[in-house]
């Protein structure tokens, strides 16, 4: 008798956790000119980080300045 093999997709888990206590500036902050520069928006992040109003594992004002930022590991990895 023939059987079949299954296999589960095994999906990684992507989830992370956002630091938002930017709060309101992070409305419409992609269209500023402040998200433009990604120096500033570094700068910005490490002043928070200093301060210790970070929270969270990735600053959303990074991700959003960001041209690409990569989840997974590349297959080269």
């Amino acid at each position: 008798m023939k059987t079949k093999k299954t296999s589960e997709a095994i999906t990684p888990d992507l989830s992370l956790e956002f630091c938002t206590e930017c709060n309101k500036a992070l409305d419409n902050f992609a269209f500023s000119a402040k998200s433009k520069s990604k120096k500033k928006v570094q700068a910005n992040f490490s002043n928070c980080k200093q301060k210790g109003k970070f929270k969270g594992e990735l600053c959303s004002k990074v991700f959003i300045s960001e041209d690409e930022i990569f989840l997974t590991p590349s297959e080269e990895d």
